[in-house]
């Protein structure tokens, strides 16, 4: 944990190092981010799905950055689609108002409240925050200035809270459709599951949002975001994201050598088997109400394998799931093989990318689904608990 915050601080001290010698400073993901802020502070949202005004806002933000560089230094802030949809705007509008660092700051740290809640209930005794912070997707999603911490704190939050209280726990769950692919899955399991009301709250949650971005921002943007999309999609055939960051079947395939079409065959199958299990585990589990904990877990790890796009910050997601592993272990027993698979998975994705730029090899994909794999097996041995258990 400390070294992820030396590293991290050094990086950023090395960008404007670079940048007052003249040399191309660091840039993140957060770039984007703080630029489409921008572009809503000046002008009508919808502005942020067109391209030239986002690469000129971009390039606005990266002198609000590092001061008066120039356009060499800031030649690599090109076009950097915005993917999310209007409901997501609203949270970014008061960026532009804060200098670049405190927006940063504030950013990853306003969004880590949910997730650090999480974890330390899901992590009693002062485990809990330890483990959020020093598990390798968080380092990912600080670097990057993501957006990891909000999906996993929504969803992990949401889960946590689905038998004890359905409403509160759907309107979280429904407020993670800020990015709406990571909810693929959600709604099949609230309904294998038997969690009615969790399920309609969820669908208000998501419902209301887009009304409240309708009246604050106009229709525009919507049809902007839809209008777009498939433009996004346009992307996956003409290489357009950096395969040795992303975590998808998808993507693994396309590293190993496999045509445009056959990386799809492998992803469409991939998706299918993942809605079967999540489908199965929560059916099965509705009537082992003790078995929660490992149905969400079994959801936050099928979750980046279902989706052809994802990348090392959104792994964010599978902390919660990483932790209910260990409170399951720890609570019930594990053999030593078991915590090797936890410990080894996690501190293996440190360097996944790095190996992926060296040889056409992802592991991500492998390393989710041996986490998920023992999530299953831990499913598996609780019902033969709840089986042997006396009535």
């Amino acid at each position: 944990m400390l070294g992820y915050a030396i590293f991290v601080g050094a990086k950023i001290a090395g960008g404007y190092h670079d940048a007052a010698r003249g040399e191309t400073p660091l840039f993140t993901d957060f770039t984007p981010t703080y630029a489409a802020s921008i572009v809503v502070r000046e002008l009508p949202a919808e502005f942020v799905y067109m391209q030239r005004t986002m690469v000129a806002a971009g390039k606005e933000a990266a002198r609000r950055i590092y001061g008066d560089i120039t356009d060499q230094q800031a030649r690599v802030v090109g076009f950097a689609p915005w993917m999310y949809p209007p409901t997501f705007i609203l949270l970014v509008i008061p960026l532009a108002y804060l200098p670049y660092l405190l927006a940063w700051a504030g950013w990853l740290g306003v969004t880590a409240l949910p997730y650090l809640l999480t974890l330390r209930k899901i992590l009693p005794g002062g485990l809990g925050l330890p483990f959020a912070l020093a598990a390798p997707p968080a380092f990912f999603n600080v670097m990057y200035g993501q957006t990891g911490f909000l999906t996993a704190g929504l969803l992990g939050s949401g889960l946590l809270l689905l038998r004890s209280r359905p409403i509160c726990a759907g309107v979280l769950i429904g407020l993670a459709s800020v990015k709406p692919h990571f909810g693929v899955l959600v709604p099949f399991a609230l309904l294998a599951g038997r969690h009615w009301r969790a399920f309609g709250a969820a669908t208000l949650s998501v419902l209301l949002p887009i009304a409240l971005s309708v009246l604050v921002l106009g229709d525009d943007p919507w049809f902007a975001f839809i209008g777009t999309s498939l433009f996004h999609i346009e992307g996956f055939s003409v290489g357009a994201f950096a395969l040795p960051a992303m975590t998808t079947a998808w993507s693994a395939a396309r590293l190993a050598g496999m045509t445009l079409d056959q990386a799809w065959f492998v992803q469409y199958a991939v998706s299918a088997l993942m809605l079967a299990l999540v489908v199965g585990v929560w059916w099965r589990g509705s009537k082992h109400p003790d078995s929660h904990d490992l149905q969400a877990a079994v959801l936050c790890l099928a979750t980046p394998l279902a989706l052809p796009l994802a990348f090392l910050y959104d792994l964010v997601l599978i902390v919660p799931a990483a932790a209910w592993l260990w409170a399951d272990m720890r609570r019930h027993g594990a053999g030593s093989e078991e915590y090797w698979v936890l410990a080894g998975g996690l501190a293996a994705l440190l360097g996944v990318k790095e190996l992926a730029k060296a040889l056409p090899f992802l592991a991500a994909p492998w390393i989710l689904a041996a986490l998920l794999g023992l999530a299953l097996y831990r499913f598996l041995a609780a019902l033969q608990r709840d089986a042997r258990a006396p009535s």
